[in-house]
């Protein structure tokens, strides 16, 4: 089914980076938390994450498993996700398959490009406005590599010289239900939920180098095993 779906054009493709939200009402969507926003998206493939600006210290945390319960809740509570985009006309649907802290909302927003390297998003089944502006060198070119998908310890999504790792967890416990208060959710649910982890990686002479993730302790680390471009085109 997928290999049906129209590749979105080139001018849709790269990293943006959100610098406005106005959010004018209640829903699960859009969350108005103050975070770093990064959405990259290839032909058909996108990756979103959100990582708010009131972070609690992960210092000394090498893994999920040296997370308190604190902080096991912050990581579940970001938001995060991975699928497939469509395009028709002015209307941008976002299917997200890999969803770090589901809502319920369908995402669905009317995009105009003010510029070739700024939209302005329209939330349709919520009300709320949102800037984005393309980081230099992430949309491909000449110079640039093309985006790319490949099926790298999840997936791993490419455009120019910006990647998003998307690392996916395992099979849910049959007890498991994303749906439930937060505040409920036992350390062995946390710590499923908080196992799908999204990584914002810049191409250096070194390699790809994590910048941001919804896994702290990752940032500033290199990504091994990146070079595959098999699987997800």
């Amino acid at each position: 089914m997928l290999e049906r779906m129209k590749e979105l054009p080139k001018t849709w493709q790269g990293l943006w980076h959100r610098t406005l939200l106005e959010k004018r009402g209640a829903g699960s969507l859009t969350n108005d938390r103050p975070a770093q926003v990064y959405w990259l998206q290839t032909g058909l493939w996108h990756a979103d994450l959100r990582i708010p600006e009131d972070r609690p210290d992960f210092a000394g945390v090498s893994s999920l498993a040296g997370c308190s319960l604190e902080q096991l809740r912050f990581i579940a509570g970001q938001e995060g996700f991975c699928g497939v985009t469509r395009v028709e006309g002015h209307i941008c649907t976002w299917s997200r398959l890999f969803d770090l802290n589901p809502g319920t909302a369908l995402d669905v927003a009317r995009m105009r490009f003010e510029r070739e390297d700024f939209i302005v998003e329209t939330g349709i089944a919520e009300d709320y406005t949102e800037h984005w502006e393309c980081l230099a060198g992430s949309r491909p070119g000449q110079d640039l590599p093309q985006a790319v998908c490949a099926e790298v310890d999840g997936i791993f999504l490419a455009s120019g010289n910006w990647a998003v790792q998307t690392t996916l967890r395992g099979d849910a416990p049959e007890d498991i239900d994303l749906y439930t208060e937060p505040g409920s959710r036992s350390r062995e649910h946390l710590l499923w939920q908080a196992s799908l982890a999204l990584t914002l990686c810049e191409r250096t002479p070194q390699g790809w180098i994590a910048r941001l993730s919804t896994h702290p302790w990752l940032e500033g680390q290199a990504l091994a095993g990146t070079g595959g471009e098999t699987g997800c085109a």
